[in-house]
């Protein structure tokens, strides 16, 4: 063949290649499937081709979690559709793991009504109405004239080779192929760091309520170790390394010789438990002062004997009894904590969002933990609008809200710059044009999440709605907890999902693409140390502002690529 025939010749099978992997009308049996960005939401009124991509082109560093999206829709209904991913190859024949690729089907649920206060222009879909979040597991029914969508994952490994892949996913119902559609991966040498460095955590909750209503075992028994253990694997699947702790569930009392002692056997099972699974940086110690709800009194639940018995109580925090628990409480846990080796990894909880006529209760409290457990650094979420001399000198790692500091950054940046750890955390809010993860908001939004913690010089995201569930968490997103009268914004109470069949916590398209989020960050963080400049640059040219960033997936996808291409140089 001449050489300007062979450069023909191969330019029609680039562009065929391309035009087959995202062109929607590829398939057959009726079937239409086509590619389509991980940071856009599929939705079941979809028409064929809504948001395809130009090319099913991808590129990836070393040890990061790929997103792929597939779309289909259908004349007719396919009962049982399953898919498969060929292993990517690379010319040489190298393959990325297979234990690494995973396809999962995208689940609907139900969101009621638009985040409150927030444009339009800033939300998607059609409130009331079927959202995508819940990834679910193969076979799955497909409805004729609804969209449905596939989330195709690749964990590239870190000893990958860099090059070119090329991979295929079939989708099929039965005996039949409904529809073969081919990518590109292309691996370039950068490496997402095995160790961490960003702080995360879900606060989550595995109380006998819950693991009774979802799961079907009771608190403690074998089944719910297991569960346990399985949603630890979750956890560092998705680098979720701090981990919510009960310690008034966790930590037993016992009567000995007349005196309360402490039984430490399942808070240490629990710590190991998280530990084996990868995904313990931080004990993250339940707070000692609560309340039933934000303008309820305050309180300490304590173990006092009565008797010739131990019962839990809880009491007013001014209560001579509480000081005399605390006292003996955290002198035991202290202790313990010394014995295994855990005090540096430990974390505490004093009061969350203390305010008002609770700071002094917080600075009694927090005064507490200083005496009895000393060097242990306390952590709360606070408000960077007011913050008292008490918060800020007896707790150590700031967590504000993220939309109530926009003009408060000078405070958190010389806390930052004193070598205090500063995070941040979402809670309903904010909502507007901010970031968040809520499921009427655009992906993008929570992409964004961790390459906010990196522009700002944050160390830490914090979210309190790890799985807190209504009943029925496919068809009611927002529930109303507390003594609140209005619903909470779409998802804010949970991003993942219970599986009682397999007893464990079925990962989200927001959980999925915060984790792309996180290895972002990690992947900046690398690059700073060796050319902050550039590091900072790509931070700035995602987020400007707090209301103004990268909004388009197209241009995120152009940073992302930068990102890739910096981190790879020697």
């Amino acid at each position: 063949m001449a050489p300007r025939s062979r450069i023909a010749f191969l330019l029609i099978v680039a562009v065929s290649f391309f035009l087959s992997s995202c062109g929607p009308g590829i398939g057959s049996h009726g079937l239409k499937a086509w590619y389509v960005d991980s940071l856009v939401k599929v939705f079941p009124g979809d028409s064929v081709g809504t948001g395809q991509l130009v090319r099913a082109a991808y590129t990836a560093a070393r040890n990061q979690h790929v997103n792929i999206q597939i779309a289909l829709r259908a004349t007719q209904a396919f009962p049982a559709v399953t898919a498969r991913l060929e292993a990517p190859k690379d010319g040489a024949g190298h393959t990325i793991a297979s234990t690494g690729l995973s396809i999962r089907p995208v689940g609907y649920v139900v969101v009621g009504s638009h985040t409150p206060g927030s444009p339009a222009d800033e939300l998607v879909g059609t409130a009331p109405g079927w959202y995508p979040d819940p990834l679910l597991a193969l076979p799955v029914d497909l409805e004729a004239n609804r969209t449905h969508s596939l989330w195709v994952e690749i964990h590239v490994p870190p000893d990958a080779t860099p090059g070119n892949y090329r991979g295929i996913v079939d989708v099929e119902s039965g005996q039949q192929t409904l529809a073969r559609l081919p990518f590109r991966l292309t691996v370039v040498a950068a490496t997402v760091p095995e160790k961490q460095s960003l702080n995360v955590t879900n606060w989550f909750s595995l109380d006998d309520q819950i693991s009774q209503q979802f799961f079907g075992v009771p608190e403690f028994s074998d089944g719910w170790w297991k569960l346990v253990g399985n949603v630890a694997q979750v956890f560092a699947a998705h680098r979720q390394n701090v981990v919510f702790t009960p310690l008034m569930e966790l930590v037993k009392p016992t009567i000995s010789g007349g005196t309360v002692r402490y039984d430490f056997s399942d808070f240490d099972r629990w710590v190991e438990t998280f530990q084996s699974a990868g995904s313990m940086r931080y004990i993250e110690g339940s707070h000692l002062l609560t309340r039933p709800y934000y303008t309820a009194p305050l309180g300490v639940e304590i173990f006092e004997r009565q008797g010739g018995k131990v019962v839990t109580q809880t009491l007013p925090p001014d209560s001579p009894a509480v000081s005399r628990f605390l006292a003996s409480f955290l002198t035991a846990l202290d202790k313990h904590l010394e014995s295994k080796g855990w005090k540096s990894i430990y974390l505490q909880h004093v009061l969350d969002e203390a305010h008002g006529d609770e700071i002094p209760y917080y600075g009694r409290i927090a005064t507490l933990v200083r005496r009895y457990m000393p060097g242990v650094q306390t952590v709360d979420a606070i408000d960077a609008q007011h913050i008292p001399e008490i918060v800020r000198n007896d707790c150590d790692i700031w967590v504000p809200q993220l939309g109530r500091f926009d003009d408060a950054m000078d405070v958190l940046e010389q806390r930052i710059q004193s070598d205090h750890p500063v995070w941040y955390y979402t809670c309903l809010y904010p909502q507007k044009r901010y970031i968040n993860r809520l499921m009427d908001f655009p992906l993008i939004k929570t992409r964004l999440l961790p390459w906010l913690d990196f522009r700002y010089g944050f160390t830490g995201f914090l979210h309190w709605g790890g799985n807190f569930w209504t009943p029925k968490p496919m068809l009611d997103t927002q529930p109303v907890i507390d003594n609140n009268t209005e619903l909470l914004p779409s998802g804010d109470a949970f991003i993942y999902y219970p599986n009682r069949e397999q007893m464990t916590f079925d990962s989200s398209i927001r959980m999925e693409t915060f984790l792309a989020g996180v290895e972002d960050y990690e992947l900046l963080h690398q690059l700073k140390a060796s050319n902050p400049t550039e590091a900072d640059r790509l931070a700035k040219a995602a987020i400007s502002s707090f209301t103004d960033y990268v909004r388009d997936p197209a241009a995120f996808r152009k940073i992302e690529t930068e990102l890739l291409a910096a981190a790879s140089k020697p």
